[in-house]
């Protein structure tokens, strides 16, 4: 039996996280489940269950709250993007038994933080390749080329240096869309399609919003489209590359950070880095936490443009990206790899 405390209600990428994780570990153990958040409206509601005072207890989240983990070995499993974490929190996870960070990149941050490395074990998400899979497309109509983005809005992430890039590189009578899955809960008043304007100006490509939905209806948006791409400046892990790749598509992605822990040129096209540059903004981050990288927006428009000319090939690093999900990185797999460490 383990205990695991996470937000476990919602849609925000830990919610989902901790779903998928603690229901893949579920099937092979028994879990209790606390929640830091309330039930909604989406997510079946919990059994009430107290924790076992016997049993490991497993924090899955942001570190704030790992002071709350309970059980016989506390275990904070955390991720973190820029290079530098401000010692309150360091001094959190130093308190705890031991710390999990998805990727092998993650665990040298950790490490050069001051964290202990015989503490520090790397557990990697994992992606539902039953779920997120190709889909045969209907008798949809010719329609344009479509890149796909999936994440938050916000400086980390790249948004607006796509948007410049997808702008500068194609022109309005090409046919190529760029959806943009970009929505932002956390920023006041906050409104895509304005956001988007305000970067694209007037006479663009098209861009397309795309708003927050269920699992079965993001099986059919990446289904629907022909490429990913994310010019993320770090990630602690990367949640809809993968879903992307066990969908089969092939993706754009920043060369640095966490994802290279599961992909390379046979299975993704990376985007060159231009430099790392000092963590800036002032909405998600503060100033001080370091640097990440600054990706090359040239070489983002020319692996843009060489997908688009070159869909035969971009579809054949797809399948090598399915492939590879299936093989290595599923929910299953995280677990096993949890409970190596759990036994050790």
């Amino acid at each position: 039996m383990i205990n695991a405390f996470c937000y476990y209600y919602g849609v925000d990428s830990w919610s989902r996280h901790a779903r998928e994780f603690f229901g893949a570990w579920q099937k092979q153990q028994d879990v209790i489940i606390t929640s830091w958040n309330r039930p909604d409206a989406i997510t079946p509601v919990l059994p009430r269950r107290e924790p076992d005072a016997n049993s490991p207890g497993i924090g899955l989240g942001p570190i704030e709250p790992m002071v709350h983990v309970r059980g016989s070995k506390r275990i904070a499993f955390i991720v973190w993007e820029p290079t530098l974490i401000p010692f309150n929190k360091v001094q959190i996870l130093q308190s705890m038994d031991a710390v999990w960070t998805p990727s092998t990149w993650g665990r040298q941050l950790l490490i050069n933080n001051g964290l202990d490395p015989s503490k520090v074990g790397v557990v990697p998400e994992g992606v539902n390749t039953e779920r997120f899979k190709p889909v045969a497309a209907g008798l949809e109509q010719s329609r344009p080329f479509r890149f796909l983005y999936v994440g938050k809005w916000e400086q980390r992430k790249g948004t607006e240096d796509l948007i410049k890039a997808f702008c500068a590189e194609f022109q309005p009578e090409e046919p190529v869309e760029l959806v943009l899955h970009g929505w932002n809960p956390y920023l006041p008043g906050f409104d895509l399609h304005s956001s988007i304007r305000r970067i694209a100006g007037t006479r663009t490509p098209a861009i397309v919003a795309s708003y927050p939905l269920p699992d079965d209806e993001m099986v059919r948006l990446y289904n629907s489209c022909d490429a990913f791409v994310l010019p993320t400046k770090a990630e602690a892990w990367g949640l809809p590359i993968t879903e992307a790749m066990a969908c089969g598509l092939p993706v754009i992605v920043t060369e640095y950070s966490a994802p290279l822990d599961y992909l390379d040129r046979d299975c993704a096209y990376l985007i060159e880095v231009e430099k790392m540059i000092p963590v800036d903004d002032p909405f998600f981050y503060l100033r001080g936490l370091g640097d990440w990288a600054q990706p090359d927006i040239s070489s983002l428009r020319r692996l843009m443009r060489h997908v688009f000319e070159n869909p035969e090939e971009a579809r054949a690093k797809g399948s090598r990206a399915r492939e590879r999900m299936c093989n290595r990185w599923t929910w299953d797999h995280a677990v096993v790899t949890a409970r190596g460490l759990l036994s050790e």
